[in-house]
């Protein structure tokens, strides 16, 4: 199927998120099938290793294909300004940024390296009367650590977690996977699997989700999905964020809906998502509610060669982790998480993020990205209820992003990387001592080996 084969594709340029993420949606060319119709990828004939794709083999006895691939990442990071703290720092959250004029600030030249974003992929298929039935399972090393400070002692037994596992079968999906608002698409390859400021990053938001996609001619597809939602946002009268489901007894209620229309050419592809939050939120003595919408376009233009430009815009109210770098700071503003809040409000956030890809040879290649995000706090709705510049020194603005790497692959199997990161953090306020900006530099470089 063609969501395979672009997985396929992606992996062998060695990016985690340029690799996995583009698994995040049925394309046009396999979304709509009928029963008893054969979808396998070479129409009935084997592969190389004897399955029905690249790659695979047939478990014995059975008609399915299996595929077991991966990768060994080696990582290293060195962060040159405001350094972020050890147990967050093999990933770039621009909300930890530290501020000018903190003690964090100051310590500078933090170096980290690690294999976390290694992973494992299982890759079943098998042919039905209803089109083919596809299973796919993708875990790397990011799972949670209770023993970080010894993990960096040498000790270094990184804990296992599942990043994707969902199955198909002609146009309905279910699972585990990155969100219908994602497009891999529009991102250009990284070193680092977070760099990206203003767009989605198709790892904050692995819903469980199920999903259907039709497939019309021309390239023309719509989907449609129901995910898993957790309400989020932050209390005005504190500035600390929080998630409904981490609330006391949290829980929610209704699903987070989104709709995509899509269209693949030769020249590139453009699509559209609609997304509709209802933020019901229950727990303990606790219960507020606001209903929030969003909307983004993305696209890539492929220009010379293999060069493509590819950007995204996104706006909408409390859209929360959809805006990656943002997160609970462009979710729900409330006056406070303790029994029925007097305000509630759903700040409008807005994202830009564009990138190029440029091949010097057909082994190395480089791209550079930029991106911005902004939240706009209704401050009038909250005037007198804000622990004055204190809380909104703590509630993120604006970001603002720059990223240049440099990939040579020897072989298909390897990819050798170098990266430069700058990341400006800007707060609502600045207090007495502390600055509202803060800025991250950081040098990125990897080695990837594929199997």
């Amino acid at each position: 199927m063609k969501e395979i084969s672009k997985f396929n594709a992606a992996v062998a340029l060695g990016s985690l998120t340029a690799a996995v993420a583009l698994l995040a949606g049925v394309t046009a060319a396999s979304a709509q099938t009928a029963p008893g119709s054969d979808t396998s990828s070479v129409a009935g004939q084997a592969a190389p290793g004897g399955g029905s794709f690249p790659g695979s083999f047939l478990i014995p006895g059975t008609n399915t294909s299996l595929k077991i691939g991966g990768m060994a990442k080696w990582d290293a990071i060195y962060d040159m300004a405001a350094g972020l703290s050890p147990d967050i720092n093999q990933f770039i959250q621009p909300t930890t940024i530290p501020l000018d004029g903190t003690a964090a600030h100051s310590i500078h030249g933090d170096l980290m390296n690690d294999v976390r974003q290694s992973n494992f992929t299982f890759d079943a298929r098998t042919p039905t009367a209803y089109g083919q039935l596809n299973v796919f399972a993708l875990m790397d090393f990011f799972g949670q650590q209770t023993t970080f400070n010894v993990n960096l002692n040498g000790v270094d037994s990184w804990t296992q977690r599942v990043v994707y596992f969902y199955g198909s079968l002609g146009p309905l999906m279910a699972g585990q996977t990155p969100s219908l608002w994602f497009d891999a698409d529009a991102l250009a390859e990284s070193v680092d699997t977070t760099p990206f400021i203003g767009t989605n990053d198709g790892l904050s938001n692995r819903h469980t989700t199920i999903r259907y996609t039709y497939a019309g001619a021309s390239g023309f597809s719509a989907a449609f999905a129901i995910e898993q939602p957790n309400p989020e946002g932050f209390s005005a009268a504190t500035g600390a964020t929080w998630q409904a489901m981490g609330l006391s007894g949290g829980w929610v209620r209704v699903p987070d809906f989104l709709g995509r229309v899509r269209l693949d050419q030769p020249w590139g592809h453009v699509q559209a998502v609609l997304l509709v939050r209802d933020q019901d939120v229950l727990a303990t003595g606790t219960r507020f509610q606001d209903t929030t919408v969003g909307g983004r376009l993305s696209a890539h233009l492929n220009t010379w060669g293999k060069d493509a430009l590819r950007g995204s815009v996104m706006l909408g109210t409390g859209l929360g982790s959809y805006l990656s770098d943002m997160g609970s700071n462009a979710g729900l503003q409330v006056s406070s998480t303790v029994g029925t809040p007097a305000v509630i409000s759903a700040p409008m956030s807005y994202g830009i993020n564009a990138g190029y890809t440029h091949w010097w040879t057909d082994q190395l290649r480089s791209n550079l990205m930029a991106g911005w995000s902004h939240v706009d706090l209704d401050t009038a709705a909250f005037a007198g209820l804000e622990s004055a510049a204190a809380a909104e020194n703590g509630l993120d603005k604006r970001h603002i992003g720059v990223t240049a790497n440099l990939i040579w692959s020897p072989v298909p199997q390897v990819d050798l990387g170098i990266e430069y990161s700058w990341i400006q953090r800007q707060t609502q306020s600045a207090t007495a001592f502390i600055s509202n900006t803060g800025a991250l530099q950081r040098l990125e470089t990897m080695a990837v080996f594929k199997f």
